[in-house]
């Protein structure tokens, strides 16, 4: 994607803040920012945090100062480890108005209560970060950025959220192809999404690049939905066991998961298929009839989920539901080596020195 400079291009700090949440939406193709307009110097331990009032916070040693310095020695040459610096300052800042995007009608409070939900945050701050640094060009020559620091777009610099990242990658790519669509156009229409529909968006696209709609009966489709959804967010729940480790480990382990997640989504997408799938039988004679077991049904009932609750469903047939064997298998997804770490009130796991700082603490109630 590319996009015109703005009309004014900004030439300060001051104006980059003024101009950079309307970037990001023209960027993102996003109906509506929740920005409020209001910056302030983020506290302690904190890179940059979109706050659920609308207002941003940014750290001022690794973000508003390189960006003060930038436009200080605009044109001037710059060394790369200068330019990375810059470079890492901006991705923050696309990040944390990632957060703030949404379409029409979305609200911080309904956001703020998805977010709360297993998985959602992990999916959240994997689409943020990955979105921001795969745009973050389009987003410096949109701003007229490239002119103030030449050289800026060649540099690269590593993502957070190490432990999210690539698992999210191997499931939007792995939606683009299933459903063909562009490379990358999953995680786009993620990016413009809040946490209340970024979930039900990507189970909305699986499901329909499946089989599923023609098979399923209308009044099943809802809990097929529903434990689909179910199990995907209990599987991205349990990345959070690598948040703690450094970035190469915690990034191998997020692929490996994701893979192994990737895997089992599409076998038990096939049963779950083939469990629909009308069947024909051989008429058989009275004598096999009377020797042969009681017919049992062939698709058992999977009854609609109750509104806005996660209960469980009644017993299950004598047949599993594949749905549940679904859900059992990709909950199960967990790291093979046990883990320490249990957040509590205001708490974030330490990162180990090779390791960039989160853009966001994981205090509870979740702050993005």
């Amino acid at each position: 994607m590319t996009s015109a400079p703005t009309s004014a291009t900004p030439t300060s700090l001051a104006e980059l803040l003024e101009q950079h949440a309307q970037a990001a939406v023209q960027i993102s193709g996003a109906e509506q920012t929740a920005w409020s307009g209001k910056v302030v110097e983020a506290g302690e331990g904190i890179l940059g945090l979109a706050h659920w009032d609308g207002t941003l916070h940014l750290d001022r040693e690794c973000i508003l100062n390189p960006l003060q310095e930038m436009y200080d020695r605009s044109g001037y040459p710059h060394s790369d480890a200068d330019l990375t610096r810059y470079r890492e300052a901006l991705v923050t800042l696309l990040h944390e108005q990632s957060h703030f995007l949404g379409p029409v009608g979305a609200t911080q409070e309904a956001a703020r209560a998805a977010f709360k939900v297993p998985g959602s945050r992990h999916l959240e701050e994997g689409v943020a970060e990955a979105w921001a640094h795969d745009h973050l060009n389009d987003y410096i020559r949109h701003l007229g950025i490239d002119k103030v620091a030449p050289g800026i777009t060649t540099v690269r610099s590593e993502p957070s959220y190490a432990a999210f990242v690539p698992a999210v990658r191997l499931l939007t790519n792995d939606i683009d192809r299933q459903a063909n669509l562009p490379h990358g156009e999953t995680l786009h229409r993620l990016n413009r999404q809040t946490a209340e529909h970024q979930w039900p968006v990507a189970v909305d696209l699986i499901y329909r690049s499946s089989r599923l709609p023609v098979l399923v009966p209308p009044d099943q489709q809802p809990g097929v939905r529903f434990h689909l959804e179910k199990a995907l967010r209990s599987s991205f729940q349990a990345l959070e066991t690598y948040e703690p480790f450094p970035r190469g480990f915690a990034s191998s382990r997020s692929h490996s998961a994701g893979t192994r997640i990737l895997t089992l989504l599409h076998n038990n997408l096939t049963t779950t298929e083939s469990h629909y799938t009308p069947t024909h039988h051989r008429p058989t004679t009275k004598a096999a009839t009377s020797e042969a077991p009681a017919a049992k049904p062939a698709v058992p009932v999977i009854p609609d989920p109750e509104p806005a609750t996660l209960k469980s469903l009644p017993p299950k047939p004598i047949h599993q539901d594949p749905q549940a064997a679904f859900h059992q298998a990709l909950s199960g997804l967990t790291s093979p080596t046990p883990s320490t770490h249990h957040p509590t009130n205001g708490s974030q796991p330490q990162a180990a020195p090779t390791q960039q700082p989160p853009h966001r603490p994981t205090p509870s109630p979740p702050t993005r």
